[in-house]
């Protein structure tokens, strides 16, 4: 797997990569965007892309042609995508809990923007951790259910 690319350090280095801009499309189209503004000051804070249903079948069939890929990936390769996804969130915990709270208006601290951040990455972290058992097993037959690993 390749190294991380560098990370964001501070909030407005952090921001500047997720602001989108308005740009013309390769096809010609202008992709819109709208503010973002802080709850508690109004201040703008970035821009997000407003898409439509056609970016979003595009986002969709591009999901859907690689997650053959990651079906034939080890439950091992899988782990390390999601503990590399939690480093990263780790690695830029303090700009991305700032950017959270100018986000949603709420503290800082406590159990809010930092706290979020952490769980987050604890959240990925546990995901790689469970063990997916090679075997499929089958409930007792009244639930319908059944739970293992491999292509339905």
């Amino acid at each position: 797997m390749s190294e991380l690319p560098t990370l964001p350090t501070t909030v407005d280095e952090l921001l500047s990569t997720v602001t989108v801009p308005l740009e013309r499309r390769p096809d010609g189209d202008v992709v819109s965007s709208r503010a973002v503004h802080d709850p508690a000051t109004g201040q703008v804070i970035g821009l997000a892309p407003v898409h439509g249903a056609e970016e979003v079948d595009e986002a969709v069939a591009m999901a859907r042609d690689i997650q053959p890929e990651w079906a034939s990936w080890s439950p091992a390769e899988r782990a390390a995508v999601l503990n590399r996804a939690a480093d990263a969130v780790d690695a830029v915990a303090g700009p991305l809990a700032e950017l959270l709270s100018r986000e949603t208006g709420k503290p800082l601290n406590g159990p809010n923007a930092r706290f979020e951040v952490g769980a987050c990455s604890a959240w990925l972290r546990t995901a790689a951790s469970l063990e997916v058992p090679e075997a499929t097993v089958v409930d007792d037959g009244e639930s319908g259910g059944a739970v293992g690993r491999g292509r339905r």
